[in-house]
């Protein structure tokens, strides 16, 4: 039996269970992203299996003297590959694994570097921004300051040293005086600091990417619609910069994986209301960003019901800005970003 024909015979709700055994503590917070790339795998077509096998079965971990130190299922030759390959491979079950814990075991590594079939979870790590090369230098800096003497070039600093190097090097940081000490620890919450003002950073340029082009703000007291044009885009961008003094950011995203255009704020609506567990964090703050394509925008007739579930995620906060933009390649989805935060 294929992946695509396995996927197609099990309902999702029946490999929840499995699933959220897998990782009780951060499963339950992503089912909803599990339940959309759970449904894009089923519209997908099988591609090239690469002649290779998805084998669930149990793998043991030993140490050197043979002693067991874990047992666990894992499922092979998924992680990482594209999806439309994994769907060809036939699936061998391993003893005593049945098809809905396999499949829940496919499913967790399948998305392991991301929900969607081009693997967004997979970050480019690259310094896009002031903070980000800020950080990234600094880091550099303390890295030089451990590594002198005993690396031959620092273009490359994980190839700079050799095995030996490197044994010097992890000596020297565990030998270091007090001043040296402090000077690294310092560092490395500069180093924090700037690696997080990055992030919010991404986001807000991430936000601005889509060209929003108006914008529902409680500031507004009249109509509540805040227009946007070119020369209000570094307005707009400066409303989000109270993200870099909050404590917490949580950053959940709907896709809307329908085949069909008219289910597309239907199915958002649906995984929001079944899917999608609030964490326990009492956010004050909301940014909402609503994607369509070009071709496909958004009709009133779908914003309607999908406000409605939008407002359970976002009822509690003091603070809401609801946004539109455009995002290329959507096709006829309909793609949902909310920042919340306090």
């Amino acid at each position: 039996m294929t992946l695509f024909e396995l996927i197609h015979k099990i309902e999702f709700d029946s490999i929840v269970p499995h699933l959220t055994a897998i990782d009780p503590e951060n499963v339950p917070h992503n089912l909803y992203a599990f339940k959309e790339a759970f449904d894009d795998l089923r519209r997908m077509s099988p591609g090239d299996s690469g002649g290779e096998q998805i084998v669930v079965s149990t793998h043991v971990d030993s140490d050197n003297d043979g002693n067991e130190l874990e047992r666990y299922l894992y499922a092979s030759h998924c992680e990482g590959d594209a999806w439309d390959g994994c769907l060809a491979k036939e699936v061998i079950f391993g003893t005593a694994v049945g098809e809905e814990k396999a499949l829940a075991q496919i499913l967790w590594h399948v998305t392991f570097w991301g929900f969607t079939p081009d693997h967004e979870g997979f970050k480019d790590d690259t310094p896009s921004n002031k903070y980000e090369r800020k950080a990234k230098k600094l880091e550099r800096k303390q890295f030089i300051n451990n590594a002198k003497g005993i690396a031959n070039s620092f273009e490359i600093e994980h190839l700079c040293l050799t095995d030996e190097g490197w044994a010097e090097y992890h000596r020297r940081k565990a030998h270091r005086n007090r001043a040296k000490r402090m000077r690294d620890a310092r560092q490395d919450r500069s180093i924090a600091r700037l690696e997080r003002m990055g992030k919010v950073q991404r986001l807000i340029d991430r936000i601005m990417l889509s060209e929003p082009e108006y914008a529902l703000c409680p500031e507004n007291r009249q109509t509540g619609i805040l227009m946007l044009n070119p020369e209000a885009e570094q307005v707009v961008s400066k409303r989000f910069y109270y993200l870099f003094d909050t404590t917490e950011i949580s950053t959940p995203e709907f896709y809307s994986r329908t085949v069909l255009k008219d289910g597309r704020a239907a199915y958002i609506s649906k995984n929001i209301s079944g899917y999608y567990r609030a964490d326990s964090v009492e956010y004050t703050k909301a940014i909402v960003l609503v994607e369509t394509s070009e071709e496909h925008p958004l009709r009133l007739s779908e914003f309607k019901p999908l406000q409605a579930s939008i407002g359970r995620l976002t009822g509690r906060c003091q603070h809401t800005c609801l946004l539109f933009g455009k995002k290329q390649n959507l096709g006829h989805d309909l793609h949902i970003l909310i920042v919340l935060s306090r």
